[in-house]
């Protein structure tokens, strides 16, 4: 059964108001594709996304919900090395066949791995959309992982592994396994040299075997393409995927830090510090994301006012499970702690005042037109339908986003920086000389020393 979504238009104004009340700026409005679907007997969902205003590029998207969160406890970075894998080599093509066949169509391709998902990217002509189905589908469903292939991509990820950590991803890695000790989570995501030398070619063909179905997969086409036409010439193609038996997500979910947890990691030659605060965040399909999204972005506003020289990122990911919530920044190491207080004390200021309706207004007016911006691209409206089908969050995803923001009331934020900003505790994770850090962090609580 094919279904279709309709063409959405969106128009959303932004307006700036001098003093008599008269509006003066108005915001473009937003345009949607048409949206086409259907859903085959080995229930692989297929999109096509018609968008003639973006010009003849296309891309052509699949998404795997199947990625580093199921690695084995003693192999962690599998995913992310299988990753690295597609487009080598499929059953009845080299490598050279690949580039060859990609170049005669003016085609790429990209693959991303994160926590929750395989994400295939192919970009190329609208005209070409035929033999890119079929290309991407010998590529991701006829996959074939050879020794030498294998050999050569394992070599470069321990080379990158085994590279100096730049110190800010260190101490956000070291929060993320202090966050989520214990679960998945806490394992970074590319594997460490120790997770990474065991692996084997067997490994990955395994992984591949047991997690690629297309029972949890979406493909999403977006071009200027013949919406019924592309979803006939799909379902000839990748109905030939046979499905596999579903398996069952049973992580063990994080807990909030219930304290203040401290820790150091000393860098005695360092002039500054490094520091990362953080916690848990709402799931992506929580309804709660939207209003908690809308507060983050507004205490980074506040904490930009209140330190305008500091190096402040506040961010958040959602996630198919609890993901972090975290506050980093960089400060001279005589000035960090002071620093860190100042953040803390803006934090529990922004819980405790009352969230104004402008200040409300203008974070969701800059959200949506980020979005808009998002999705001016082929690239950027496949990304977020892949989202959409990766999360749950609907076929409607698309045009129902700006409401979605809108009804974040004022009221509702305050409840979302109430719930999601450091409730109960926090991790506070620093790196610099410990000779001037320690005796001013314990004046925050107990601190404990990493070992490097």
């Amino acid at each position: 059964m094919t279904t279709k979504a309709g063409a959405f238009l969106l128009v959303i104004f932004l307006a700036v108001f001098a003093l008599d009340g008269s509006a003066v700026v108005e915001q473009e409005p937003l345009v949607f594709p048409e949206l086409s679907h259907t859903s085959l007997l080995n229930d692989l969902q297929i999109y096509v996304a018609s968008t003639p205003y973006l010009g003849d590029a296309m891309t052509i998207g699949l998404v795997l919900r199947y990625s580093s969160a199921f690695d084995p406890a003693d192999k962690g970075g599998l995913a992310h090395l299988a990753s690295q894998m597609f487009g080598k080599a499929t059953l009845d093509k080299t490598s050279k066949d690949i580039q060859d066949e990609f170049k005669d169509a003016n085609a790429s391709l990209e693959v991303q791995c994160d926590w929750d998902g395989i994400r295939f990217l192919m970009r190329a002509p609208s005209d070409a959309f035929e033999r890119c189905l079929y290309d991407l589908y010998q590529i991701a469903c006829e996959a074939k992982f050879n020794d030498d292939d294998f050999a050569k991509v394992k070599a470069g990820l321990m080379q990158r592994l085994q590279a100096p950590e730049d110190p800010r991803q260190r101490i956000h890695s070291q929060l993320e396994a202090e966050l989520f000790r214990g679960m998945t989570y806490g394992r970074p995501m590319r594997g460490t040299p120790t997770s990474v030398q065991p692996i084997t070619v067997g490994d990955v063909r395994y992984f591949y075997r047991r997690y690629f179905s297309p029972g949890q997969a979406s493909l999403v086409i977006v071009g200027s393409v013949p919406a019924q036409t592309v979803l006939e010439k799909a379902k000839r193609i990748w109905g030939l995927w046979v499905q596999n038996d579903e398996i069952p997500s049973t992580f063990m979910p994080a807990r909030e830090p219930a304290a203040r947890n401290i820790f150091l990691e000393d860098d005695p030659g360092s002039p500054a510090a490094q520091y990362i605060l953080g916690n848990l965040w709402p799931t992506r399909e929580d309804p709660m994301y939207y209003s908690a999204t809308l507060a983050a972005r507004m205490l980074q506003a506040r904490l930009t006012q209140v330190l305008p020289t500091s190096r402040l990122t506040v961010a958040a990911e959602g996630r198919r499970l609890r993901g972090p919530f975290y506050i980093q920044g960089q400060a001279a190491a005589d000035q960090a702690v002071d620093e860190i207080r100042e953040i803390m004390d803006t934090v529990e200021a922004f819980k405790d005042s009352q969230v104004s309706v402008n200040e409300a207004s203008k974070a969701q007016d800059q959200w949506i037109e980020e979005f808009g911006k998002t999705i001016s691209s082929t690239d950027g409206v496949c990304n977020a339908l892949l989202d959409s089908e990766l999360y749950r969050l609907g076929i409607n995803y698309l045009p129902t986003f700006s409401d979605f923001v809108r009804r974040s009331s004022p009221a509702t934020i305050k409840d979302a920086a109430a719930q999601c900003f450091f409730p109960g505790g926090l991790i506070l994770i620093v790196r610099g000389p410990a000779s001037i850090l320690q005796s001013q962090l314990e004046s925050l609580g107990t601190v404990q020393l990493l070992k490097r």
